[in-house]
């Protein structure tokens, strides 16, 4: 994808959950490579001093909210949250782990590139202490406002402070609910592909799950996804609240996801089961 002449490409981690992690969310603190040891220490290639400094240059410029175009590729970056927020992965860059994610960084210039979407669809409440199972609550996820740790991640939050990137976050959220939901392709795609690997699922005897239940889950996969689609194509529109603030104001108009049981799309715990 890249090409022989590649930038440098990390994979942001944070030792502990419990530590501050600032530089895992990509927020600039200081001059020192050293505050940013879960970046570096990451590195998928060898990294040079000068590697570091260009990198926490363009975590400050992110920091300063001018001039974004010299530290970001604005569209691959706006093209990536679309698919993110869509999916609410709650174990990604704009969850609480903040991380799941591959930064890539060229001249100066940054990319995210997805990884880790085994706990998308909103199923990562699940492995929490006190899971929330709401499926209504979820396929209406603010598309503007997607989450209060949003508000801790730049490459998100000072993005989206700025007029015409924001209006460039709506354009390309419309683009793809017009030509991957609303045109029948994702449906098409998923039809498909459940009928080549079903097979498979069928005769695998390592499957932690039954045949049956990998019916459901992929019935389920397909409901929270349209019924996402209608959501946020309702919040572009108006007629549904796309923030944290308008929908505790008013959630009458929120699409009914009710018919969603968010568990039958798997969770952590079958993997345990599974190895058990």
């Amino acid at each position: 994808n890249f090409g022989s002449g590649h930038g440098q490409l990390y994979k942001p981690d944070y030792r502990s959950l419990n530590d501050e992690n600032a530089d895992v969310a990509l927020r600039y603190t200081t001059d020192d490579p050293a505050d940013y040891d879960n970046i570096f220490r990451n590195a998928k290639f060898p990294v040079s001093d000068e590697d570091k400094a260009r990198l926490i240059e363009s975590l400050k410029v992110l920091d300063s909210g001018q001039n974004l175009e010299q530290a970001v590729d604005i569209g691959e970056v706006v093209r990536y949250f679309v698919v993110q927020v869509f999916v609410v992965n709650l174990d990604g860059y704009l969850g609480r782990t903040g991380h799941n994610y591959f930064l890539y960084e060229e001249d100066g210039v940054l990319q995210m590139l997805p990884w880790d979407y085994n706990l998308a669809f909103a199923t990562y409440s699940l492995g929490m202490p006190d899971p929330i199972n709401d499926s209504t609550l979820y396929i209406n996820w603010p598309i503007d406002t997607p989450g209060e740790i949003a508000r801790n991640r730049p490459l998100y939050h000072n993005l989206m402070l700025q007029n015409d990137i924001f209006a460039l976050y709506h354009e390309q959220f419309d683009r793809f609910l017009t030509e991957y939901f609303e045109s029948g392709y994702f449906e098409t795609l998923v039809a498909r592909t459940r009928e080549m690997i079903a097979p498979y699922v069928r005769q695998d005897p390592t499957a932690f799950c039954s045949y049956e239940d990998f019916l459901t889950g992929v019935q389920t996969i397909t409901d929270f996804c349209l019924l996402r689609a209608e959501s946020a194509r309702g919040q572009l529109e108006g007629t549904i609240p796309s923030t944290i603030r308008g929908q505790s104001e008013d959630s009458s108009a929120f699409v009914d996801g009710s018919s969603v049981w968010l568990p039958d799309m798997g969770e952590i715990a079958d993997l345990a089961d599974g190895v058990k």
